[in-house]
């Protein structure tokens, strides 16, 4: 069972005390990310998760680092579309302590202008580590494709030209706007007293007042036939990614969409890696992949190929999609697909850092939180039936999206676009 309160300005706590463990996990999770970021803008939700590092209002940056880790602990952050959380794990009995730190860094950031100017180096040359990796480089490749002219579409990290451009001001008036008692969500599992982290809060939060958020810029896809986009680059290998628009959190058949990735993708007794890897070679990495947004979301498969095998690769892919809508699932793919699904989701609830992020995520973008048992009946009422139906409405040719970074990959454009085709016609 979990514990969720709501306060009168609009913070939520969530709390799952876990016998039997000695380590606690706390977050504090923020209802905004890069896709509310405007073009101007872009980055500055990553940006500013670096700047909460750099010093608070009772904290130095040395200060907030060595009073976690110096207890033994651990803590990080990570900026997403939607969210970003600041985290750490520890032996339950410093939760007050840490609880303190980051708070501190949420709600009151120094935000001084040589942190700024000596961040946005700092994050200047991650964009330019992250443009010098393929596997990293596709998938912006892929995301500007898939929601074109839209938030989503654009870097979480931002581009060199719009990092430059942040200033101190608006760095500053994005935090006023978003890191606010309404936007928030902490989350706790493990070692821990549940009232001492209540009044903690009652007493950190309780003079920030409630805002109401701004709604979400929704997508609306407005493509009705297939985009392909191949980039040559001077790299070993060439990295692919295929995909369709799927469902968004709450969609009522994410648990059919889950055990298809699954079966499809999603581990070594999987169709593609058996199909790709182990039967014909063409690729050491392949797998598939479901992100879930809160209005939209993507199914898709990424590989990473010798160039030489690209073409055949990409044809062999598209060969299994259409092969899994016609001819449908076998009870023993399905069987094993749920067993695993049902129990990869369960074991990650043993860890409180899991079980922390399980939470977090769940309450802040949904509302809700399930518990394993529910878990387990939604993946055991799937059926054959139901990932072949939901297989057709996801798989759909039109939908798709193609992405490729390689060698001399650009002059098979043409051959990929043929393949895409004849996939529609399957």
């Amino acid at each position: 069972m979990y514990k969720i309160r709501e306060y009168a300005n609009g913070l939520r706590l969530i709390t799952k005390k876990m016998p039997h463990v000695s380590s606690a996990s706390l977050g504090i999770w923020v209802n905004t990310g890069s896709r509310n970021e405007s073009a101007r803008l872009n980055g500055v939700s990553h940006y500013l998760e670096h700047l909460l590092f750099k010093g608070s209002r009772r904290f130095s940056g040395d200060e907030i680092k060595e009073s976690i880790e110096g207890r033994g602990g651990s803590l990080n952050a990570f900026t997403a579309e939607e969210n970003t959380c600041y985290y750490a794990k520890f032996l339950g009995r410093h939760l007050e302590k840490v609880a303190t730190v980051l708070t501190d860094m949420v709600l009151y950031p120094l935000l001084r202008p040589r942190d700024i100017e000596k961040e946005r180096t700092v994050i200047i040359e991650e964009i330019k580590m992250y443009k010098d990796l393929p596997q990293f480089q596709v998938q912006e490749i892929y995301d500007a494709i898939m929601w074109p002219g839209h938030a989503l579409g654009r870097s979480i990290a931002g581009t060199i030209k719009s990092v430059s451009a942040l200033r101190r001001r608006e760095i500053a008036a994005y935090h006023g706007q978003w890191y606010r008692p309404a936007s928030v969500v902490v989350s706790c599992a493990g070692d821990l007293e549940e009232t001492l982290l209540d009044a903690f809060l009652v007493r950190a939060f309780g003079r920030h007042k409630g805002t109401r958020e701004a709604p979400i810029d929704v997508f609306t896809d407005p493509a009705k036939t297939p985009s392909v986009k191949i980039v040559s680059k001077d790299i070993e290998q060439t990295n692919l990614v295929i995909g369709f628009p799927a469902f968004e959190r709450t969609h009522k058949d994410r648990y059919i969409l889950g055990v298809l990735h699954v079966l499809f993708g999603g581990n070594m007794s999987s169709r593609l890696f058996n199909e790709v890897r182990e039967k014909r070679g063409l690729a050491y990495a392949i797998s598939s992949h479901v992100k879930k947004l809160k209005d939209n979301g993507i199914f898709f498969v990424t590989a990473g190929v010798d160039s030489k095998n690209f073409l055949e690769a990409t044809r062999v892919i598209l060969k299994e999609t259409a092969r899994l809508k016609k001819d449908g699932v076998r009870a023993g793919e399905l069987k094993r697909a749920k067993d695993f699904l049902t129990a990869q989701s369960i074991m990650t609830l043993d860890d409180t850092m899991d079980h922390m992020l399980w939470m977090g995520d769940s309450l802040l973008n949904t509302g809700t939180v399930q518990t394993k048992e529910e878990l387990r009946r939604r993946i055991a009422r799937v059926t054959a039936a139901d990932v072949v139906r939901v297989a057709r409405q996801v798989m759909a040719a039109p939908r798709m999206r193609v992405a490729a970074v390689g060698p001399k990959v650009a002059r098979e454009e043409t051959a990929v676009r043929k393949a895409v085709t004849a996939f529609t016609r399957s």
